[in-house]
């Protein structure tokens, strides 16, 4: 066969799932094309929704994220070529990418991960208006959409409940082995890398972060296999409200957010160390942060367009001030208030925050700047080398009360936080003093 014969291909459209191991998408995409005869051909899009378009006047991604994801694609790039598979990357929307293939390159069917927000449906929408079959596979989440609907009549809302309720009739689903690639040696890239790539890639890692967050699956699974080795699972609970530490949380949500690691293989890793070295309250809680991911996504499917307007998916009436000046202060670590400008700062400067300075800063946007909690979500949006819009919306959604919980917003007393969890200002002093 020579470059220009007619070749028929199945697509594995990668989104948010930088990895080969563990990956339903890419296993069905493998046997989608082995049933038909066909090759795989696997392809990441730099999409304009991520790479070039803004909401609220900002750029709907940071430096940070974009270098991570870059990172991600070219590490599965590499893996996959020592599978014989081919992974190519351009700029554009999936459908106008795969409609701009060379001629001899017969696509009929597309696989790509369930959507979770409203983009992603919009873009397979487009896909199949070309004529194609678009193969949606849940491929990140750590229970199948079976075990969900026999679990929950509807999503509940609460968190609670749904834990409640899904820890109590079902078991992750466990992880899947790596499956291998139909050759497709001669089908090299037809386009040379985007220069959005390139650009993203020169983007230097701060310095200032305490986990290096290098892109890609091989990278994923030496920072876990690290911290399990560390021994810190075992007093998880205790630390990780923690504003910083090394061990003092996983320092995993990058590579979850970049699909570069499984959550569901993390959870029976998790089981496997709990057989080893003991289970305590501390192992459960990671286990029980994964499930809060997991609820997000289920919850960010359910909710739609309702996820992203000022009311949120509850339809709840609120009411917020226009206060520009307050806003870019807040964004710039300039509020006067320490612990929301030293977060703001370790923002900026790292694409990065702990979980409770995450809580602390939003709830000093919403109830003390009294400004739409959008703004908040889409800055973070805009900064953190870990968006994934399910958790960054829910939880933004969560706190400023318009989201899943009944008891309402989530509003912190800075002060005691700062002082509980920053006694000796060692967080602050590092962050106020950063020029």
């Amino acid at each position: 066969m020579n470059a220009q014969s007619p070749v028929d291909a199945v697509v594995w459209l990668v989104r948010d799932t930088c990895r080969l191991q563990d990956n339903p998408a890419f296993d069905r995409a493998l046997e989608e094309a082995k049933n038909r005869s066909a090759i795989l051909l696997a392809l990441a899009c730099l999409e304009p929704r991520r790479w070039k378009d803004e909401q609220f006047g900002l750029s709907r991604s940071g430096p940070q994220w974009r270098r991570f994801r870059a990172e991600s694609l070219v590490a599965l790039r590499e893996s996959f070529e020592r599978k014989n598979g081919r992974l190519w990357i351009a700029a554009g929307t999936p459908s106008d990418v795969i409609s701009h293939f060379p001629l001899h390159v017969h696509v009929k069917t597309v696989v790509t991960d369930l959507p979770v927000a409203p983009d992603e449906e919009k873009e397979n929408a487009s896909l199949v208006a070309l004529g194609l079959e678009v193969l949606a596979v849940q491929a990140d989440e750590l229970f199948d959409a079976a075990q969900i609907k026999n679990a929950l009549d509807q999503l509940p809302s609460s968190f609670t409940k749904f834990r409640k309720t899904i820890e109590k009739k079902q078991g992750a689903t466990p992880p899947e082995p790596i499956g291998a690639a139909t050759p497709s040696t001669l089908l090299s890239q037809p386009w040379k890398d985007p220069d959005d790539l390139v650009t993203a890639l020169a983007v230097a890692v701060s310095t200032s972060t305490e986990v290096e967050a290098r892109g890609g699956e091989d990278a994923a699974q030496m920072i876990w296999r690290d911290y399990l080795e560390s021994g810190a699972l075992s007093s998880y609970k205790k630390t990780r409200n923690a504003f910083f530490g090394r061990t003092q949380s996983s320092h995993l949500s990058a590579w979850l957010a970049h699909g570069c690691l499984s959550a569901r293989m993390m959870w029976h890793d998790i089981l496997d160390y709990e057989r080893q070295n003991g289970a305590n309250e501390s192992t459960y809680w990671l286990r029980f942060e994964l499930l809060w991911r997991e609820f997000f996504r289920w919850y960010s499917r359910e909710a739609g367009f309702g996820l992203f307007r000022r009311e949120g998916p509850s339809g709840q009436a609120v009411v917020y001030q226009k206060n520009p000046a307050g806003f870019l202060q807040w964004c710039g670590g300039q509020t006067g208030v320490d612990i929301v400008d030293a977060a703001m700062r370790e923002l900026a400067w790292t694409g990065w925050l702990s979980n409770r300075a995450r809580q602390l800063v939003a709830s000093y946007l919403i109830y003390d700047l009294n400004l739409d909690w959008r703004l908040g979500a889409a800055w973070f949006e805009s900064q953190l080398v870990d968006f994934d819009v399910a958790s960054n919306w829910g939880n933004w959604a969560y706190i400023a009360g318009v989201g899943p919980d009944p008891r309402g917003g989530r509003i912190f007393n800075l002060e005691s936080q700062a002082e509980r969890y920053d006694s000796d200002q060692r967080y602050r002093t590092r962050w106020l003093n950063t020029q």
